[in-house]
């Protein structure tokens, strides 16, 4: 084989990783400080809960949320992630690669949720439909217009401040509802 070759096959590569790391249209990548996630679900009872991210990334909130004694799992679109997030993490895990808009959340007791707004607007009335009585949503930065939040968390750090995320929103914001 001959080096352009080598070189295009390579740039192809970067390309298809690149892409597949990035992958989504909900959402950005935009991982939380994990300070701020242990902080936030030591406020959660998670204990024998089935915990589900969605969009779940690098897979940080779903390993924490097993760590304190959920059986969680994360649902990611992209390959590359959910393959990290499998490789980091220990038991009680599960990260599935799919579309979040087509997978059963019937057997969810939490969910977490960080999209964007309009994420967040097309979910509301999946979860409104699969969640059983007594579930809990978390939303982090951006919340749903029609539902009434049970509570609202704001959690900051001196050491490293809230990173602004636009439209007035900050990443330390969490919003905790109940179906």
């Amino acid at each position: 084989m001959d080096l352009p070759v080598i070189i295009s096959l390579g740039v192809l590569l970067g390309c298809f990783l690149g892409l597949s790391w990035f992958a989504g249209s909900d959402a950005p990548f935009v991982p939380t400080k994990i300070t701020r996630i242990k902080k936030l679900l030591k406020t959660i009872p998670l204990k024998n809960k089935n915990f589900y991210e969605l969009g779940s990334g690098d897979g940080r909130v779903v390993i924490e949320a097993a760590r304190l004694g959920a059986k969680a799992y994360g649902i990611e679109q992209s390959y590359l992630r959910v393959l990290y997030s499998k490789f980091k993490a220990r038991q009680n895990t599960n990260f599935i690669h799919g579309d979040i808009f087509k997978q059963n959340l019937s057997n969810a007791d939490i969910v977490f949720i960080f999209l964007l707004p309009k994420g967040v607007e097309k979910l509301e009335p999946k979860l409104k439909k699969e969640l059983k009585k007594g579930s809990l949503v978390i939303t982090q930065t951006f919340y749903f217009n029609n539902w009434q939040p049970y509570k609202k968390i704001l959690i900051t750090d001196k050491k490293v401040p809230n990173t602004p995320l636009g439209l007035n929103k900050i990443e330390g914001d969490f919003w905790v509802y109940k179906v």
